[in-house]
């Protein structure tokens, strides 16, 4: 999967990426600074123009339960298939009402589990909690950054294929092409090293090869489900 992310991308580039690379990947995770950026008017011509392509809102919603619940409809009138939104907020009030919100107008929520960066030990130190809450928000994904592989396995080894696993963080965050999709997520996420380059569908080709060979690589080791 492609994450967009900077809000100085031109939207023609976008649209090329999206038409060049839709099937080599998953879909598209757009953030909150390009959806600021362009609006969501233009982003629904955007992906109106594209059927059939898989697009995340990746908005990393965390408010009370009334602002997310008029956010996730933006997003679905948007045409967005899925949205992101925080699971440190807590279960009773605020997330099971996201979660009916998402369910009753047809939008997928991806759960962002934890983060990459120093302070996120914090969040990390609730991980029991969060982890016994999925069930009861039983949302369509889990999002977990490429660097956490120990996360990314007990997930997957605790829920089997109960959830679809996304791991952004490749590159960016140390993490390499192949070691998440190793310890079990499903899909990875990759942005700059992809969307900066001179030849985004080189670079596209590039990062699946990489992913391949860190599979082949380490076989034995990889996490089997």
């Amino acid at each position: 999967m492609i994450a967009i992310d900077n809000p100085r991308l031109d939207l023609g580039f976008v649209a090329d990426l999206v038409s060049s690379t839709k099937n080599l990947v998953a879909g598209f995770k757009i953030g909150t600074p390009f959806i600021l950026s362009k609006g969501l008017k233009t982003l629904k011509n955007l992906i109106d123009s594209s059927p059939g392509t898989y697009f995340i809102a990746d908005l990393k919603l965390g408010d009370i339960a009334q602002i997310i619940e008029y956010t996730v409809e933006l997003v679905r009138d948007a045409g967005f298939n899925g949205v992101v939104v925080n699971a440190f907020m807590g279960y009773e009030g605020v997330l099971d009402r996201a979660s009916r919100k998402c369910r009753s107008i047809g939008l997928e929520l991806l759960l962002q589990v934890t983060f990459d960066h120093p302070a996120s030990f914090i969040i990390d130190s609730r991980y029991s909690d969060i982890k016994k809450m999925i069930p009861q928000i039983d949302p369509s994904g889990l999002i977990v950054p490429a660097s956490k592989t120990t996360i990314i396995r007990d997930l997957r080894e605790t829920f089997r294929n109960r959830y679809v696993i996304l791991s952004p963080g490749i590159f960016a965050a140390g993490a390499e092409p192949g070691e998440a999709l190793c310890h079990g997520a499903d899909v990875e996420i990759v942005g700059n090293r992809v969307v900066a380059a001179p030849s985004p569908r080189e670079a596209l080709d590039s990062v699946i090869r990489a992913q391949g060979r860190f599979l082949s690589e380490n076989r034995g080791k990889c996490l089997e489900w």
